[in-house]
C-alpha cells in the first residue's frame, strides 16, 4: 500500500472513531441516574427502551475498556468501563459463573441466565477492563476465572441447552456460538494465558475450520451435525451468514497469531475469501444479509427470522465485520486482493451506512443503499460490533497508541 494512502486512511479511521461514532455514544448511553448503560436510540439519539439487556451492557464495558487500553488512555473512557462493570456485578451476575439476559433499568432481573451469550459478552468485557492495571484486583481476577471455567465447561457439555438465540437441538451445533466463544477466550488469553485457555481456543478454531467450513462448498455453514456432517434438506441446513464467516475469518487470524500457527491464521485468509465471494453484492455493493449454500433463495432464520431481515439487504454488522476481515487479511498476506476489496467496503459503508448529520451507523439499508432503518440502538444494536471493527482496521493499518496519544 502506498505510504500516503495508509496514512490517510489511519488518520480517517482514528478521526471516525472520535469524532464520528463514539461522540453519540458518550453523550448519551450511561445511566446516571441508575448505572450502567442505556443502548436503544432513535437516529437522532432518543431513548426508544430503557430496558439493560446483558449482552449489551457487556459489549458496551469491552469497547470502553478497548478504547482505553488500544486507542487513547482518556480519563472518561475509564470511569464508563468502571461505571458499566460495577453495574453488571451488582445487578448482572446470577452467581455461580453464570449472567441474567435482561434487566429493567433499575436492575431487575426480567430475564435469568437464558443464553450463554451473556455469559460470552460479560466475560469478554471484563477482561478487557482487566487489562487495566488499577481494577486488576484478586477479587476481579477471580470473578474472570470463575465465570471462564464455566463458559469452558458448558461449551463442552453436549447437553447444556441455554444458548438463546440459538435452540438447543440433539442433532446439529451452531457457528455462532463458537465464533463469538472464540472472540472471548482471545481476550481471555490476553489476561489469563494461554496455559488456561488454549484448549478452548483450539476447540473453537478446529469447529470453524474443520467442521463448519466446507471446502467443497466454499463456505461456511451456521448449522452441522454433532456428527460432523452437513445436512442439505432444508433453508435453515444450507443457511450461510457472511457477517459471521467475515467475523470468524478475523478471528482465525488473531488466534493463530496468538497460538503461533500460521496455518489457522490462513485458514482466516481463505475463508474472508469465501465470505467476499458468496457475501459481496457485485451488482449494489456491500454485504448481504444472508446466502443459500447451493445458491437457491434463502430463507431467514433465527435473528434474521426475528428481525424480518430480507436475504439482499445491507445491516451494519456483516458490513463493519468486512473492513475488518479485509484489513487484516491483506495485512497477513500483502494480497492487494484484499486491499481492493477493503477499498471498496470502505467507500461504501462511508457513503451509505455512515449519518453524517446525526453520528454513527444506520441500522440497516435496503440493496441499493437506501435507509431502512435509521436507529443507532436497539436489542440488537450497540457500539460494538462498529467500533470493535474500526479499531481492528485502525490498528491493522499500522495505527499506534502513541501515535494516536501525541495526536490528542
Amino acid at each position: 500500500m502506498d505510504g500516503q494512502l495508509r496514512d490517510s486512511l489511519i488518520s480517517y479511521y482514528r478521526k471516525h472513531i472520535l469524532e464520528d461514532v463514539m461522540p453519540f455514544w458518550d453523550e448519551r448511553c450511561i445511566d446516571e441516574k441508575c448505572g450502567g448503560y442505556l443502548t436503544c436510540f432513535d437516529r437522532e439519539g432518543g431513548l426508544t427502551d430503557d430496558r439493560k439487556y446483558i449482552w449489551f451492557q457487556g459489549r458496551q464495558l469491552y469497547i470502553y475498556a478497548l478504547l482505553y487500553n488500544r486507542l487513547m488512555k482518556k480519563p472518561e473512557w475509564l470511569e464508563y468501563a468502571k461505571q458499566g462493570f460495577t453495574f453488571l456485578v451488582k445487578y448482572g451476575y446470577a452467581g455461580d459463573g453464570r449472567w441474567n439476559y435482561v434487566l429493567d433499568r433499575s436492575g431487575q432481573v426480567l430475564e435469568g441466565t437464558i443464553s450463554i451469550f451473556s455469559d460470552f459478552h460479560v466475560l469478554q468485557g471484563i477482561a478487557e477492563f482487566l487489562k487495566i492495571e488499577e481494577v486488576r484486583t484478586e477479587e476481579n481476577l477471580k470473578l474472570l476465572e470463575t465465570c471462564y471455567d464455566v463458559m469452558e465447561r458448558n461449551m463442552f457439555d453436549p447437553e447444556f441447552k441455554e444458548i438463546y438465540e440459538n435452540t438447543w437441538s440433539p442433532v446439529f451445533i451452531w457457528h455462532d456460538m463458537y465464533l463469538t466463544c472464540l472472540s472471548t477466550t482471545i481476550t481471555c488469553a490476553e489476561v489469563m494465558g494461554l496455559g488456561r485457555t488454549e484448549r478452548l481456543m483450539r476447540e473453537c478454531v478446529d469447529k470453524i475450520g474443520n467442521w463448519f467450513a466446507r471446502d467443497d462448498y466454499e463456505v461456511v455453514f451456521e448449522a452441522v451435525t454433532r456428527m460432523n456432517g452437513v445436512c442439505l434438506d432444508g433453508p435453515k441446513d444450507r443457511f450461510v451468514n457472511p457477517g459471521h464467516m467475515h467475523e470468524s475469518a478475523w478471528f482465525c487470524m488473531r488466534a493463530g497469531e496468538l497460538i503461533g500457527e500460521e496455518s489457522i491464521s490462513l485458514r482466516g485468509v481463505q475463508i474472508t475469501a469465501w465470505a467476499n465471494r458468496v457475501g459481496k453484492d457485485q451488482k449494489y455493493g456491500g454485504i448481504i444479509s444472508y446466502a443459500d449454500a447451493l445458491g437457491g433463495e434463502p430463507e431467514p432464520i433465527d435473528w434474521f427470522k426475528e428481525t424480518n431481515s430480507l436475504w439482499d439487504e445491507k445491516v451494519w454488522w456483516p458490513n463493519a465485520e468486512a473492513l475488518a476481515a479485509y484489513a487484516l487479511a491483506y495485512r497477513q498476506t500483502g494480497d492487494e486482493f484484499y486491499l481492493q476489496e477493503f477499498l471498496e467496503q470502505h467507500k461504501y459503508c462511508m457513503r451509505y451506512f455512515y449519518d453524517k448529520n446525526y453520528g454513527e451507523w444506520y441500522e440497516r439499508l435496503d440493496r441499493s443503499g437506501r435507509v431502512k432503518n435509521a436507529d443507532k440502538g436497539t436489542p440488537w444494536k450497540c457500539a460494538f460490533h462498529l467500533v470493535r471493527a474500526l479499531e481492528v482496521v485502525w490498528e491493522a493499518l499500522g495505527g499506534r497508541m502513541d501515535d494516536a496519544v501525541q495526536g490528542v
